[in-house]
């Protein structure tokens, strides 16, 4: 069978039909980034989802399986703001810019072609809107990722919200196996209307059960008077906090930055999408200079990057032409992964490759000599593999039979073959995971979107 996922044409089929077995230990070797250094020809070892030891010469390990190559080792990036429930929707490029998020939020083409589906799509076909949003996120590098919204009307998120990428807000794995145990959560905006939506995760912020919140805030032009005042509102309802992330907080300023930094309130930086909708992005700069922390995200697929891969391309250009290059490509990367898991306090599990955090990792195949400058032009087909708690979950053909993946769904990404975990995939597997997107959005008029840009 084949579908258009990609711009290109992707072939899916099974390899094999036994069941895929996670390796007991694995060696990978190629050029290691790790918080501290560069290592040129370095080990990762890894062992029972963590990762052992990262060593310039080879760990002993008897029987574990190797992967010897040239290619980059980086810990996955960890995204912070994203809606995944969206990503099976084509880009939408609405024929205005916007002074803030709620105009175009009421916007009838908006509705028209991507909410009012979703909506109606979400109550039957959540588990495979949320795989698909999972599946865009870890082919380009991506091994956690926050913003599933629990869907309005329905019963509690499913339990299939487990596996792939480790969902930060309902399902990382941190604390259990259990659905909803997290210590991460989302809050819409900080009106009324939004809060009533998020009552639940404030409540269970300011009773302690959260060690982050993302909130929606300052979305749009720093001329309109309702993003100019939504500072003041997150200060009056106590969010301003050293557990609270600002999504987008395009219109803030020195005054605001100022503020945050004494709290220790970090900002979330989406800049695709930002231009898009409002032809401006947060004065990052102005950020870093009065030390906020700042995170990279993508947003969602609709109007910013499909991932963070794309994301780090777009923000690196906008760093370049806007910003008069005052931001290293090295910061650019920890934006991606160190800093986003030190703001969501989940850095002593995941965002860097270091003995004791979570085998969560991708490599990456480049023809260039500085790995940060690497990330910044890398394409998809450049990731060679990717792995959550120590497991295989794409890559190419070649390192899931170096590491005994048994079991895998081919697929043909910007004309080049990799392997899907089979294992780790809905029912059917990607086939008929696209099959059932596919038909679902047919019957409202809308094709299905591209799962990576070529």
């Amino acid at each position: 069978m084949k579908t258009i996922l990609a711009g290109c044409m992707i072939a899916l089929g099974l390899l094999a039909s036994a069941q895929a077995a996670e390796p007991s230990a694995i060696l990978l070797n190629g050029t290691v980034v790790t918080p501290e250094r560069v290592i040129e020809n370095g080990w990762v070892a890894v062992q029972n989802g963590k990762i052992t030891a990262v060593a310039a010469q080879k760990p002993n390990i008897v029987g574990a399986r190797e992967i010897i190559s040239k290619d980059y080792i980086f810990p996955g990036f960890v995204d912070l703001h994203n809606h995944p429930l969206y990503a099976m929707f084509p880009k939408w490029v609405p024929n205005q810019k916007f002074p803030n998020r709620y105009q175009w939020r009421n916007h009838p083409g908006y509705h028209k072609i991507i909410q009012q589906p979703e909506d109606i799509l979400v109550q039957k076909y959540f588990c495979d809107m949320d795989a698909y949003g999972e599946l865009m996120a870890l082919m380009g590098g991506t091994t956690s990722i926050t913003g599933l919204f629990e869907p309005a009307d329905t019963p509690k998120v499913e339990p299939c919200v487990v596996g792939l990428a480790r969902n930060l807000d309902w399902a990382s794995g941190f604390y259990g196996t259990a659905v909803g145990q997290e210590r991460i959560g989302n809050v819409l905006g900080i009106w009324p209307s939004d809060q009533k939506l998020s009552a639940q995760t404030l409540s269970d912020f300011k009773a302690g059960k959260l060690d982050f919140i993302g909130v929606h805030l300052g979305e749009g032009k720093r001329s309109d008077q309702v993003n100019a005042s939504e500072f003041a509102e997150l200060e009056k309802a106590g969010l301003l906090t050293n557990k609270t992330g600002i999504i987008h907080g395009v219109a803030l300023g020195d005054a605001e930055f100022t503020k945050m930094a004494a709290a220790g309130t970090a900002l979330i930086w989406s800049p695709r999408s930002n231009f898009e909708l409002y032809s401006d992005t947060a004065d990052v700069p102005g950020a870093l200079k009065r030390r906020v922390s700042v995170a990279l995200a993508p947003d969602w697929s609709p109007t910013g990057s499909m991932n963070m891969l794309g994301e780090i391309n777009y923000a690196a250009r906008v760093i370049e032409k806007n910003f008069g290059g005052d931001i290293s490509n090295k910061q650019l990367f920890e934006m991606a992964t160190s800093t986003p898991a030190r703001i969501a306090k989940i850095d002593d599990k995941v965002g860097s490759i270091k003995a004791g955090l979570y085998a969560d990792l991708f490599m990456l195949s480049s023809k260039n000599d500085d790995p940060y400058d690497a990330l910044t032009v890398a394409k998809p087909e450049d990731i060679t593999l990717v792995m959550v708690n120590g497991v295989p979950l794409f890559g190419t053909l070649e390192a899931f039979t170096k590491l005994g993946m048994s079991t895998s769904e081919t697929v043909a990404i910007c004309k080049l073959e990799r392997a899907l975990n089979a294992a780790q995939l809905p029912e059917g597997g990607l086939t008929a995971l696209a099959d059932r997107l596919y038909g679902a959005l047919a019957g409202q008029n809308i094709v299905l979107g591209n799962l990576v840009s070529c």
